[in-house]
């Protein structure tokens, strides 16, 4: 293997259509899996690596903030950065198509890199790759490896056989790991490649993982493979150094969100718990988690240790309708499960300092105007409180989720309306995700009606959520309203 050969730029592509209400939310995340698996290369088959993030790199050069996707204006700016990072020194690009909200522009890259570059290997990986691999696979693709599923021992085999050697085959190869990697094995994330790039102070939100994949199998989420967790040892060395790394980054803002799909599912999370308490690392940070309602329900004492850690968790709630809680996969058990959630709030109400957030989730195939309502009317009754953050979403139709799989069976109960293959459109990728009826008896129309009136009154309960924040929510869903 020639030199070249083992140097791997890692690009991070942005969106087109982007709003400003997308950008408080998609722009200030760490790609923390790229740097996972830049660590991993460099110690396991000493790999250079270097890493363009185009999210950041748009806000920085008005024609790569793609508010539309004129090629031939992207193009012009995108070598200009390629050039600046010495595209010529490297032999492989990855493209990390993290959500298929990223499929657009990771195709334009791909075909500008095989227009400008054609000895180049172009790699690409994610949850998209993972769930469509035939969308880079076609005839003629520019892509000649595509990684399906985690991707450390895939590039691993591919960095250490000869097949990273530019073959004459057109045909795109796809690459997939059986075996799961052992995550207690991996190195600490290469944040200072990322950082000493990007070293916008103060600015990025650091999440942790002490686990992959999800204990549950709730159908409209993409974390849906298997379930594996930190040792406390192998946790402790890397929150240490996760530490080092906030204070040095966002001194002015000590925070990290514990990112696991649920954090006291994780068998160490009690151990990680008492840790925090015990270094006093609650005096100066604050952290944020996942949990199920379930799991608190088992364990209620645990929200004593999470106020004293200044934990604020995050509840997925996501509707009261007992047929939508069914049909989500988050319980059988609804009337259950809805008591348990009354009893969460109660806990929480009665805490000057501790808040929680409740997580909902709008649209949902099978939504109608009453589910929606019966959310509302929760929301107003129980849980709306200082203490009480509730955080809407609308659900988005990711093809690697179990709606996606089954849209059939939802069109055919419930008339729901899907785009499929929306991530191919030339428009707002985020907007083209949702259904377009969630149920035959309930437009996208009037659901984005009753959600911007309706939320943006609960919203405005909570005062730790910003008049800035609140003003772009605002101003994204009474435009698109007004697009409909």
């Amino acid at each position: 293997m020639t030199e070249k050969n083992s140097t791997l730029l890692f690009i991070i592509p942005g969106f087109f259509y982007i709003e400003d209400f997308q950008k408080l939310l998609y722009y200030n995340d760490i790609p923390l899996g790229t740097l996972q698996i830049s660590s991993f290369l460099k110690e396991r088959a000493n790999v250079i690596t270097n890493i363009i993030d185009l999210r950041l790199e748009g806000e920085m050069n008005n024609k790569l903030n793609v508010e539309t996707s004129i090629k031939e204006d992207f193009k012009k700016d995108f070598i200009k950065v390629l050039e600046r990072e010495n595209i010529q020194e490297f032999q492989n690009i990855g493209i990390n198509c993290y959500t298929s909200m990223n499929f657009f522009q990771t195709n334009m890259i791909a075909d500008i890199l095989k227009e400008e570059f054609p000895e180049i290997n172009i790699i690409v990986g994610g949850y998209h790759p993972t769930a469509v691999p035939e969308d880079f696979t076609y005839e003629d693709s520019p892509f000649d490896f595509v990684i399906r599923g985690e991707a450390e021992l895939a590039l691993l085999d591919l960095f250490n056989s000869s097949i990273i050697q530019k073959s004459n085959s057109n045909r795109t190869k796809i690459l997939f790991s059986k075996i799961l990697i052992d995550i207690n094995s991996l190195p600490f994330p290469d944040y200072e490649l990322y950082l000493n790039k990007y070293p916008y102070k103060d600015k990025f939100k650091f999440e942790f993982y002490m686990s992959r994949g999800c204990p549950y199998q709730c159908a409209f989420c993409a974390d849906n493979y298997k379930f594996r967790s930190f040792t406390f040892e192998k946790f402790k060395e890397q929150f240490k150094e996760l530490i080092k790394i906030v204070q040095d980054y966002n001194s002015k803002n000590l925070k990290i969100g514990f990112a696991d799909q649920t954090f006291n599912k994780v068998s160490i999370s009690e151990r990680v718990l008492d840790y925090i308490f015990d270094n006093k690392l609650q005096e100066d940070f604050t952290f944020s988690c996942q949990n199920r309602v379930e799991v608190i329900s088992e364990n209620p004492k645990i929200i004593d240790k999470l106020r004293k850690c200044r934990m604020t968790v995050g509840y997925g709630l996501e509707a009261v309708n007992k047929n939508l809680l069914k049909e989500m996969h988050k319980t059988e058990n609804p009337i259950k499960y809805i008591e348990n959630v009354k009893e969460i709030i109660k806990k929480y109400k009665n805490d000057n300092d501790f808040y929680c957030r409740l997580n909902v989730l709008v649209g949902f195939p099978g939504e109608n105007q009453e589910t929606f309502n019966e959310t509302i009317d929760f929301i107003n009754k129980h849980a709306l409180h200082k203490n009480i953050q509730i955080s809407p979403t609308l659900f988005s139709n990711y093809p690697n989720v179990f709606v996606y799989k089954n849209m059939k069976y939802y069109e055919k109960k419930y008339g729901t309306q899907f785009i499929r293959n929306w991530w191919k459109l030339e428009l707002n990728a985020f907007k083209n995700a949702v259904p377009q009826k969630p149920s035959k008896i309930y437009s996208l129309k009037d659901m984005i009606r009753d959600y911007k009136d309706n939320y943006i009154k609960i919203l405005k309960v909570f005062k730790r959520n910003t008049f800035t924040e609140l003003v772009t929510w605002k101003r994204f869903f009474n435009k698109w309203y007004s697009e409909l």
